[in-house]
C-alpha cells in the first residue's frame, strides 16, 4: 500500500493506494471528519483509431448532500489514464464550517496528492 499525505495547520488529507491485481483501489480521506462522500469508478480504454493515448471512462455514485464527487471522479480518471488500471476511489473530506478559502485548499492539496501518486506511477512502469 502507497500512503500519501499533505498536512495544514488546519487539516491533513491522507490518500491510501492500495493495489489488487492490475487495479487500484484509491481512499482520500481527512479534516475533522472523515467518511465516504462519493464514490468513482474509472476503466480505462484506447480508441481504434487512436491507440497512441488512453482515455477513461468514470462513473460516481456520491452520498447524498455531499460534495465529494469531483475529486473522486478526478482522481479516479487521472490514475486509470496514468496506470492504464481499473480504478476505484473512495472520498470523504470533512471540514467543521470550512470557508471558501479552507474547501479551496482542500482541493489543491489533494490535487498535490493526485500529482505524487501519478509521478510514483509513471516511475513504476
Amino acid at each position: 500500500m502507497l500512503t500519501f499525505e499533505k498536512r495544514t495547520p488546519r487539516f491533513i488529507i491522507r490518500m491510501n493506494i492500495e493495489a489488487m491485481g492490475r487495479d487500484l483501489c484509491v481512499s482520500f480521506s481527512g479534516g475533522d471528519t472523515p467518511h465516504i462522500g462519493a464514490v468513482a469508478l474509472a476503466v480505462p480504454y484506447t480508441e481504434k483509431h487512436r491507440t497512441d493515448k488512453t482515455y477513461a471512462s468514470v462513473s460516481t455514485l456520491t452520498v447524498t448532500g455531499h460534495r465529494d464527487d469531483g475529486l473522486a471522479r478526478e482522481a479516479a480518471h487521472a490514475l486509470a489514464v496514468k496506470s492504464g488500471s481499473t480504478v476505484t476511489v473512495s472520498c470523504g473530506i470533512h471540514l467543521d464550517d470550512a470557508t471558501a478559502d479552507e474547501i479551496e485548499a482542500v482541493l489543491e492539496a489533494a490535487r498535490s496528492l493526485i500529482a505524487d501518486a501519478v509521478k510514483k506511477i509513471d516511475t513504476a512502469q
